[in-house]
């Protein structure tokens, strides 16, 4: 790890959302506060995390009456979160899923233009999910450790430029129903069982949304197509912070990271169910896989 110079400010306060993956107990033990995230099951709304827990939900979509949707926080709900959560007088670092996928953090900045009186940072992560739970724990050991988010933020920007997310998924109706794929990519990739492997463009017009980068004849196979990536991306070897994830069922996210801990040096390893709000473009049968190489900053 490399050593930051402590500031003598107040330790910043880390903010999410609920399109971030990360486990519950890394939650709890750095103090992360994630703004809920609202799951609409036709007239039905939960919060995500409140009204509605990750098994919860995954037992809804089974039911398969209504396709859900979801909708970001509204500027007054992100306002009262701030004044909570920045009581203390500590600035908040406020990071987000990508601008591309959600209105999010545009609503966090409304929020935060609304509040002068509080030291508000918003960051867009330019990603989801685990990459996103990544940059986020990255952030809340950095605040913990005694760094301004002045140079947090280049920890993060690091963390998104040498690091990816990848998923798959079994069932491409639930990306076509929520207007990410085309009716004709749809029936082409179901006629021929194609999973594709989908990650969120860095560069380029489609930048910050979602892209296909590949595609496999099974989920079983989006394995190995994930372990080879990682491979060719940051080398057989090196050290590597990774979140697995799955939707109802573990069993290939196991073995992913059975996989990973063979080919890398794992500083960091988790496994989990994704997010809902990812949950509802990619229904209950899915893989993915957040990670960054090397060990935390701090």
């Amino acid at each position: 790890m490399t050593k930051q110079p402590v500031s003598s400010h107040p330790s910043p306060v880390v903010v999410t959302d609920a399109a971030c993956d990360l486990p519950a107990d890394a939650i709890e033990q750095y103090g992360i506060t994630v703004a809920p995230l609202r799951l609409l099951f036709g007239d039905e709304a939960y919060r995500s995390g409140i009204d509605m827990t990750t098994g919860q939900f995954y037992q809804r979509l089974a039911r398969g009456d209504v396709h859900p949707t979801t909708s970001q926080p509204t500027v007054p709900e992100f306002m009262e979160l701030y004044r909570r959560v920045g009581q203390s007088g500590a600035p908040i670092l406020s990071i987000h899923l990508s601008e591309g996928l959600s209105g999010t953090v545009n609503i966090a900045r409304q929020a935060a233009r609304e509040l002068a009186d509080l030291a508000i940072t918003v960051h867009d992560s330019g990603t989801i999910t685990a990459a996103l739970g990544i940059q986020v724990l990255t952030a809340a050991r950095a605040a913990r450790s005694g760094c301004a988010i002045a140079q947090i933020i280049p920890m993060l920007e690091a963390d998104y430029r040498r690091g990816d997310m990848l998923f798959s998924v079994d069932d491409l109706s639930y990306l076509h129903r929520g207007g990410r794929i085309g009716a004709v990519r749809y029936q082409i990739g179901q006629a021929l069982r194609i999973k594709p492997i989908i990650t969120v463009a860095k560069t380029g017009e489609h930048s910050g949304t979602y892209v296909s980068v590949g595609r496999v004849r099974s989920l079983s196979k989006a394995v190995d197509a994930f372990v080879k990536h990682i491979v060719d991306h940051v080398g057989a070897g090196s050290q590597l912070r990774a979140i697995s994830l799955f939707g109802d069922d573990p069993a290939l996210a196991e073995q992913l990271n059975a996989q990973l801990a063979d080919q890398f040096d794992c500083v960091y390893l988790e496994i989990m169910p994704t997010a809902p709000v990812l949950g509802v473009h990619v229904g209950p049968k899915a893989l993915g896989i957040g990670y960054a190489p090397g060990d935390w900053p701090t």
